[in-house]
């Protein structure tokens, strides 16, 4: 454990745990878009910056990925910081318009106009829903396509990816809610992905509660069979 300042406030830390992670748990709010407990951490979205002082010496690094380390004073805003801060978010709501998770966090952050010109995105590039797919579910079925301003995350050759289980991990990890499920029909719905799953019942409720592939899956990685047969209430 370390003890550390944020923004005045003496804190403490638990073994492992980032700047961002300490302030959260602490109720200091540092704003993000990419950055999930259940994840590594990716800097891509660069929104969480702080300032921190070691001694003698200051640096502005990003929260999501920065050790909290023992006797740091860490400063979630400055002159310096909101002016990056907000030259990221024209860049966001130049991409992604119209996005209410962008407009609200811009408006938040005193950004009305982007001075560039805007797009018709959806996707910020955050990268969680490949990092959940590969890291948590351990399926890799999520990748990107082309670089730079082309840059698209879709499932290899942007067709349906055997290796999907339409889990819906991704739908839950996204931070601007733009990966829809939908279930109808005893089929799970991926329209993002072109993912169409036929949906398992329970055996004892009769809830539909997972799809085949996720029952697969499941039973891959040690479920029992007569587990894997019930939905996780009835378990």
């Amino acid at each position: 454990m370390a003890e550390l300042t944020i923004d005045g406030k003496k804190v403490v830390s638990r073994p492992g745990e980032t700047i961002l992670q300490v302030a959260k748990r602490y109720g200091i709010k540092i704003p993000n878009l990419c950055h999930h407990d259940e994840v590594k951490p990716y800097t891509a979205c660069r929104l969480c910056l702080v300032e921190i002082k070691k001694g003698k010496r200051t640096k502005i690094v990003t929260s999501c990925d920065y050790p909290a380390e023992e006797g740091l004073e860490v400063k979630t805003s400055n002159e310096k910081i909101e002016k990056s801060r907000k030259m990221l978010m024209e860049l966001y709501l130049s991409r992604c318009p119209n996005l209410p998770v962008i407009q609200k966090m811009a408006e938040e952050m005193g950004v009305k106009e982007p001075r560039f010109e805007k797009e018709n995105e959806d996707c910020i590039l955050c990268g969680l829903c490949v990092r959940v797919c590969s890291e948590v579910v351990g399926r890799h079925a999520l990748g990107y396509e082309s670089r730079g301003p082309e840059r698209r995350v879709v499932p290899p050759f942007d067709e349906p990816n055997p290796l999907c289980i339409s889990c819906g991990a991704c739908t839950y990890v996204c931070p601007v809610d733009v990966i829809p499920i939908e279930e109808k029909d005893g089929y799970r719905i991926m329209e993002r992905w072109h993912k169409k799953s036929k949906l398992v019942a329970c055996e004892k409720c009769g809830k539909y509660f997972a799809t085949e592939e996720e029952i697969e899956w499941l039973k891959e990685m040690g479920l029992p069979e007569d587990k894997a047969k019930l939905c996780m209430d009835c378990r």
